[in-house]
């Protein structure tokens, strides 16, 4: 993971001076701050290929601390969030985003074997997370404790998952919202 110092324009109009020729727009005041990960299907060949989708939510690899004591590996690789799987996978770092540059209709298909690098949003606004439930605008998300993988749900005392993001929409049941990460896995 490289460190970075961030200098943000925080006006959507170019500024003359700058060579800037035509207006920035609202993107680079979003404060978005995206992680490119690994990805690997870990399905044997032959077995079957994963479908990524943009929004899902994305834990570290810690399936990875068996053969890398060090960590770095486990800091590298993500797999799909699952609060169930052996190892649980639960240390959420972000959302994933998939751009119609790397893929049609935010999916990624990864065959059995293979590696691809994915990038998550790991602070700032995202699109498509789901959820598993009704969701209002402002509500705490964690991960799914129940669910599939890769989803979310809204915080309640109840919940032993820590909170990882807050909607920014809402939904009268399961289905997908926008999120803003806080930017607690990483």
């Amino acid at each position: 993971m490289a460190s970075s110092t961030l200098i943000q324009y925080l006006s959507a109009t170019g500024v003359s001076g700058l060579g800037v020729s035509t207006p920035f727009g609202a993107t680079p005041s979003d404060r978005k701050q995206t992680e490119s990960f690994l990805f690997t299907n870990p399905n044997a060949v032959g077995g079957a290929n994963i479908t990524l989708t943009s929004g899902a939510v994305m834990a570290a690899d810690i399936s990875q601390m068996g053969t890398d004591s060090s960590g770095g590996l486990t800091a590298l690789k993500v797999v799909l969030a699952d609060y169930n799987s052996a190892p649980v996978q639960k240390v959420v770092v972000g959302v994933l985003e998939i751009g119609s540059a790397t893929a049609s209709a935010g999916t990624l298909v990864v065959a059995p074997q293979e590696t691809v690098v994915v990038t998550c949003v790991v602070r700032g606004p995202v699109k498509n997370v789901p959820v598993i439930g009704a969701t209002a605008v402002g509500s705490p998300l964690c991960l799914d404790e129940a669910g599939a993988a890769g989803s979310a749900e809204v915080y309640t005392a109840a919940k032993v998952g820590h909170v990882f993001a807050y909607a920014l929409t809402s939904t009268a049941g399961a289905g997908n919202v926008t999120a803003y990460v806080l930017g607690c896995g990483i």
